[in-house]
């Protein structure tokens, strides 16, 4: 029985929060592949894994979505439109992501291809005075796991 797939959205947040010009935009502790911190107080970024396809099963195409999100100015501080700051923050992972060469993870080896993005929305569901700025870039890892 060869090991199980790598958690590829694990993989994107080791590399990105490994990178200074990154966390310099986002902190560190706000990467997550879970939830939204509470409270939000800042900048944070989610990365989920929304399709996985490949025939082989050593070889995969998981597919990486990575959200910014940004609070309103009056939270966010600065005097730079929070829609502009969610973009740079999504615009940078998908050229970090799409220039990184071939990187070790868990056994296994990934290289990344800027599919989308940014795409950009504002999420109003918290209420219409606590919007949330969004950017999703997508990026395809290919990812190839050891045999054993």
């Amino acid at each position: 029985m060869s090991p199980p797939i790598p958690f590829a959205p694990g993989a994107v947040r080791v590399f990105l929060i490994a990178n200074a010009a990154f966390t310099d935009l986002v902190p560190a502790a706000s990467v997550s592949t879970r939830d939204a911190p509470d409270p939000i107080t800042g900048p944070f970024v989610t990365i989920r894994a929304p399709g996985n396809v490949g025939v082989d099963p050593m070889l995969r195409s998981p597919l990486i979505q990575l959200d910014a999100w940004v609070p309103k100015l009056e939270i966010l501080g600065g005097i730079k439109d929070p829609d502009e700051v969610a973009w740079d923050i999504a615009a940078l992972a998908g050229q970090l992501l799409g220039r990184a060469r071939p990187q070790d993870f868990r056994g296994s080896a990934w290289t990344a291809r800027w599919t989308d993005g940014p795409i950009t929305s504002v999420d109003k569901s918290r209420g219409p005075d606590q919007p949330l700025f969004r950017a999703t870039v997508r990026v395809e890892l290919k990812l190839r796991t050891a045999r054993t």
